[in-house]
């Protein structure tokens, strides 16, 4: 079969989503399929054009060794997380991305972009043409926006973008969801068939990152010893992640000797939380920035503790793919995070770690003292995270389960015309 997967992020870009839309490709490849992939400039995190890239309308890359065609097409960057930088973002590339689609005829489509916008103008593209749309959903949204007060929780606008959210997500051949509350909610809200939901967790390649030696060329080459006690955020420092807690926690353990708190990667709201740790002229705070996707095993690997701080409620509408390189790097996890969010709910499962009230730096001060009179305790909570994730978010579970779905859409469509 001949699929076109629209992703708006793709590697060089290490964030999950890339991550997953490359390996997806290379599976149906593998596979016997015929694959092309229209994507963006690569620009995320950070939100600058990455170096050897210029930007043009569309640019077509084939390599002998991936086995699919790749387009490159314009979209604006959004530098700063503003809501109209983000939708400029979103806006251009569900322009660009769709007329680049124009001219193809695949049978199917696989999008994983961003949503609304960007995701409604392809899926319409391929709904006249009666050509099947799988959706890949990370978050929902506008109620993503909203808790995150970057929307109102009442108004026309927010009811609008409601309603077109659940109008694409109806008009789709199947929808992928990263959990079973995302699966819930899709069908219970926004009205979707409930056999066109499928839970399909996100993941990564269990053999790009695994458990390393602690005592590693990271800390040796920054100089940590290894008396240290490594507590490690490593990903995209923006709007979603409260880095901040951490920082406002660290600055109530300075009397904690050996004590390192490491922020780890690139994002939107960096520079905000290194002035933070600047005012309060903290010593137990360092950056490293930015966090290439080879370099995640090795840094990773230096951590005696990790944590996943998020904002109130938005653990309720986003599944932090982090998680999931934080367990398979065998790292016990201190999540700030609504009890009955997914995550805590993983962590619970897989007794790899500890929840404790988002936005609350006493709070996670208090535990990580308590933690750090636990370390035998700690090593095995890591074991633990390892196994579980191998089970449930291992590239070799997720991809042939991904791809069995777009085929029986393909096989489905045959069947009805």
């Amino acid at each position: 079969m001949n699929v076109l997967i629209v992703s708006a992020v793709f590697p060089p870009e290490p964030v999950t989503s890339a991550v997953t839309s490359e390996q997806l490709a290379v599976g149906l490849v593998n596979a016997g399929h015929h694959v092309t992939v229209i994507t963006s400039f690569p620009s995320k995190p950070g939100g600058k054009l990455y170096p050897g890239y210029s930007q043009t309308f569309r640019r077509v890359e084939v390599t002998a060794k991936s086995g699919y065609r790749l387009i490159r097409t314009f979209s604006l960057i959004s530098a700063k997380p503003t809501a109209l930088s983000r939708f400029l973002e979103n806006l251009s590339f569900g322009l660009t991305s769709t007329v680049n689609s124009l001219p193809l005829r695949p049978d199917v489509v696989y999008v994983n972009t961003w949503p609304i916008v960007a995701m409604g103008l392809v899926t319409f593209l391929f709904y006249i043409r009666n050509v099947p749309v799988v959706l890949n959903i990370q978050d929902i949204h506008p109620e993503a926006a909203i808790q995150l007060g970057k929307l109102p929780h009442w108004g026309p606008v927010p009811w609008i973008l409601k309603y077109i959210d659940g109008s694409i997500a109806r008009r789709s051949a199947a929808l992928i969801t990263i959990s079973e509350s995302f699966a819930e909610f899709y069908h219970t809200v926004r009205k979707v068939p409930r056999d066109r939901i499928h839970v399909v967790y996100n993941w990564m390649d269990t053999d790009e990152i695994k458990p390393g030696p602690r005592m590693g060329s990271f800390r040796k080459a920054y100089g940590i010893s290894e008396d240290t006690f490594v507590i490690m955020y490593a990903g995209n420092v923006g709007a979603a992640a409260d880095v901040q807690t951490i920082i406002n926690a660290a600055a109530q353990l300075k009397d904690c000797n050996d004590v390192l708190f490491l922020i780890v990667g690139d994002g939107s709201n960096r520079l905000a939380c290194e002035s933070l740790a600047e005012r309060y002229g903290l010593s137990n705070v360092r950056f490293f920035y930015p966090l290439l996707r080879h370099q995640v095993p090795e840094v990773q690997a230096a951590a005696d503790l990790m944590v996943l701080p998020m904002h109130r409620s938005a653990a309720l509408t986003s599944v932090p793919s982090k998680l999931i390189a934080y367990m398979l790097s065998a790292k016990p996890v201190l999540a700030a995070v609504d009890e009955d969010s997914d995550t805590a709910k993983v962590i619970h499962h897989a007794r790899c770690g500890f929840c404790v009230k988002p936005e609350d730096p006493e709070i996670m001060a208090a535990k990580i003292r308590e933690l750090l009179r636990m370390r035998d305790e700690l090593i095995q909570m890591g074991q633990r995270a390892r196994y579980y994730a191998e089970q449930n978010f291992s590239r070799k579970i997720c991809v042939p389960k991904l791809i069995s779905i777009l085929e029986k859409v393909v096989d489905d469509a045959h069947i009805t015309r």
